[in-house]
């Protein structure tokens, strides 16, 4: 029986150091994206209101999709809108 709940233990301190690290690296990751999104889309000439607008929008998307392609089509399309209201 102490076996089984030693186990049990283990897994769960093994499982949340696990959610933990994804987390750490999901946060890392979002921040990065953005930055280079952002410097990216302002050395091709995007404001930085519209280099914000976009980079959010396909990192959603991104996470939605996991195609690039298609988050970056999608999000061309929504910040022309929004620009052209």
């Amino acid at each position: 029986m102490r076996i089984i709940l030693a186990v049990g233990i283990a897994l769960t301190l093994i499982s949340s150091g696990c959610q933990s690290a994804k987390e750490s690296f999901q946060t890392s990751f979002d921040k990065s994206f953005k930055e280079s999104c952002r410097s990216e889309s302002i050395k091709k000439g995007a404001s930085q209101k519209v280099a914000e607008k976009y980079c959010d929008c396909a990192l959603e998307k991104f996470k939605e999709t996991k195609s690039m392609e298609q988050a970056s089509k999608a999000c061309v399309e929504k910040v022309k809108s929004e620009l052209n209201r």
